[in-house]
């Protein structure tokens, strides 16, 4: 079965309680992945590939200010008094893979396999044109690990459960020990 894109949500909190979902403002929003890969060849003729990891960065190119998003005032803070350091940058961010378009949760619950981590928010520019009051920003994992799990979302609200396999445990990301994250939605 070929899912839509819309199966795939991402949500951004700066207080892992009150999410806001991710690209009602744009077509397209990928993850790079930025793979560090060497490829050598030796005296003797062999080619070998040193994969060194990657540096992942979501960039939301498109993102217009709404007072209602969870993180609106986080990233109007960022912007307009230029913070910088890791109090006000760090947000966690949560990657669903849905077993349906995530707008279809509006009338039903949803489920499929979910990826939290800590990441770092930083705004590249402000303003725009006409249509709205932009604050793009790029996405980029702190390295203090990935909690894999499952989620469940109603009307656009994710409740995120710690899972057993892979990811590192929910200690690596800093947050109290629980087993459900219940939150509140606003989009983007």
């Amino acid at each position: 079965m070929k899912l839509p894109r819309a199966a795939f949500a991402q949500f951004l909190s700066f207080d892992d309680e009150n999410w806001t979902l991710l690209g009602k403002d744009t077509d397209s929003m990928s993850t790079s992945m930025n793979p560090d890969i060497e490829t050598k060849q030796n005296v003797i003729g062999e080619t070998t590939t040193d994969h060194k990891g990657f540096n992942p960065e979501l960039a939301v190119d498109t993102y217009a200010a709404r007072t209602e998003d969870a993180i609106y005032e986080n990233l109007l803070d960022i912007t307009m008094n230029r913070r910088s350091d890791d109090e006000h940058t760090t947000a966690t961010l949560m990657e669903c893979v849905l077993d349906e378009a995530v707008n279809l949760s509006d009338n039903k619950t949803l489920t499929g396999k979910a990826w939290k981590e800590k990441v770092t928010v930083v705004p590249q520019e402000y303003g725009g044109d006409n249509a709205a009051f932009g604050i793009p920003f790029n996405v980029t994992p702190k390295g203090g690990g990935r909690e894999e799990g499952t989620v469940s979302v109603t009307k656009r609200v994710p409740t995120f459960t710690p899972g057993t396999g892979g990811g590192e445990s929910p200690a690596a990301l800093s947050e109290p020990a629980q087993t459900k994250t219940g939150s509140k939605s606003n989009l983007s």
